[in-house]
């Protein structure tokens, strides 16, 4: 729910030509820096966190829904930290899950305690600047991290979830293959009709883009993991107004791999999932 508000929002008052900046400092007791970056991108980015020790590991979403000159900051957490050792020496972990969440005017900075409010023990936290600007045309993610601790494995991503795809489909039979075809592609949009052309045949399908169904895994979830994951489902239209026949799903991330999908009659195409040359 918060993801979907996060976008509407962001979308809405921001507006396309806004880029969102968080900027990043990871710190322990006695005010010693871990690690410090930044990650940028178009409204409607989110940061994927990540810190791993001999003793620690947490794995955070942030989001944010802009509200006029202040934006709500919102993040769940998955921690997992060394309690001991059995009788056997081998590690026992205690793992949580929370949330957080604050409200804040663009520029100031909230302070994230990583393992919830200091009890006396090791202290750790994040401070977080969340900063708004012109994209000047700029819509690729940015990301950059100095880590001053060796010992820590600190991770900071963007997840941009795709408005629009690239999508290049073939035909393939054996060793003969179609000429390809692109298509920009809205997730969610009415299908679309399209033709390919293979060896003097032509083959009608219907096409649309869709997001992946919620993964089953809380964790996957949380941490948008399948965010940059389209799938396109195909139909095969009939000669008749009959209803059309579903042909399958193939689901991929915009990384310019080819997917296959086997079609009636012996074709198989082949789809390849990109970001749209705009972005």
């Amino acid at each position: 729910m918060l993801g979907a508000a996060a976008s509407l929002a962001a979308a809405a008052l921001q507006g396309p030509g806004t880029r969102v900046t968080y900027r990043v400092r990871v710190v322990e007791q006695g005010d010693r820096e871990l690690a410090r970056g930044a990650v940028s991108g178009p409204a409607g980015t989110d940061l994927r966190f990540a810190l791993k020790t001999d003793s620690a590991d947490i794995e955070a979403l942030f989001q944010i829904v802009p509200q006029g000159d202040t934006v709500i900051v919102a993040a769940e957490f998955f921690t997992k930290r060394l309690a001991g050792r059995s009788r056997r020496g081998l590690a026992l972990w205690e793992q949580d899950s929370y949330r957080r969440g604050v409200r804040l005017a663009w520029g100031d900075t909230a302070r994230v305690h990583l393992f919830g409010r200091p009890r006396g023990g090791s202290r750790l936290w994040l401070e977080l600047v969340l900063e708004r600007g012109f994209s000047g045309g700029e819509g690729r993610p940015a990301e950059e991290l100095q880590v001053v601790d060796a010992a820590s494995d600190i991770r900071l991503e963007a997840v941009v979830r795709p408005r629009r795809a690239r999508v290049i489909l073939n035909l393939v039979r054996a060793d003969t293959v179609s000429g390809p075809r692109g298509f920009d592609l809205v997730p969610d949009a009415p299908a679309r009709r399209v033709q390919l052309a293979m060896a003097g045949r032509r083959t009608n399908l219907e096409i649309a883009l869709t997001r992946p169904e919620p993964s089953p895994s809380a964790r996957d979830r949380v941490l948008a993991l399948d965010a940059e994951v389209v799938c396109l489902r195909v139909v095969a239209p009939p000669p008749s107004p009959d209803v059309a026949q579903p042909v399958g799903v193939v689901c991929g991330r915009l990384n310019d791999v080819a997917r296959r999908l086997p079609l009636p009659g012996g074709d198989t195409l082949v789809a390849t999932f990109a970001w749209p040359s705009g972005r």
